[in-house]
């Protein structure tokens, strides 16, 4: 019986890569898509350099890939400025990777989900989607419309087993993360201050919980958006995080 299959968008980012590893570690076979080369150590990773927003680009790799059990939609980014000075092309180009390309990998490994007969998409959303964030006017808006999407894609592809569940995270220790918070900064004194389980969420403990509900374990849990913050929005949710 020859394994099961994941694709993952993003895939040389800290949540990519982390996903990759556990996936790995888990006898998974893995197609990862990135606008790089792969990172060091991803040796085992069929990995395709494809930008999420070329519809024509998913489609190919999609045609080189099998039935596919598991796709996770975790491509993005943020640029940041003030709404009133955010330009067309920050405000645009932030959908574009974030909620327009979640929606074409979708559409374009459909028929792969599909052919796997009990798929799952997970789409890597952000507690941005539900709490405002000063500066990223375009990332809030890209990321509530991935869980909104997130709920349409349940609706229909529930007649092909296809659960869709969005991720909601908060604060992630992540490199990027890690250039506006300093450990042992006041900022990062400040964040884990205002989350009450005291401490950053961390990648590995993302992709764990990705793995866990693609899983037989939840087959009926579809449509929604899961929250993992620590309580972060609990108290009071997102500050102005970034200068």
């Amino acid at each position: 019986m020859s394994a099961s299959r994941a694709v993952d968008t993003g895939a040389s980012g800290a949540i990519g890569s982390a996903c990759v590893r556990l996936l790995h570690e888990r006898g998974w076979e893995i197609t990862g898509i990135d606008v790089v080369k792969p990172p060091s150590g991803h040796e085992y990773v069929s990995w395709y350099m494809a930008d999420v927003r070329d519809r024509e680009a998913l489609g190919k790799v999609a045609e080189q890939t099998g039935p596919v059990q598991l796709l996770i939609n975790g491509a993005g980014f943020g640029d940041r400025a003030p709404a009133a000075e955010m330009t067309v092309h920050q405000w645009q180009s932030v959908l574009d990777v974030c909620l327009t390309g979640t929606f074409m990998t979708s559409q374009a490994f459909y028929p792969n989900l599909r052919q796997a007969q009990g798929a799952v998409v997970m789409n890597i959303a952000s507690l941005a989607a539900q709490r405002s964030c000063a500066l990223h006017a375009n990332y809030c808006a890209a990321k509530a419309g991935v869980e909104s999407l997130t709920q349409v894609l349940a609706l229909e592809w529930a007649a092909d087993q296809i659960r869709v569940i969005a991720v909601s995270p908060g604060v992630v220790n992540t490199p990027i993360v890690r250039k506006n918070m300093a450990p042992g900064s006041e900022r990062e004194k400040a964040i884990i201050g205002m989350t009450p389980l005291g401490r950053l969420f961390g990648p590995d403990e993302l992709a764990r919980l990705i793995l866990a509900y693609s899983s037989d374990d939840f087959s009926h849990v579809t449509g929604t958006t899961l929250v993992a913050d620590g309580g972060f929005a609990t108290a009071g949710g997102l500050p102005q995080f970034y200068d």
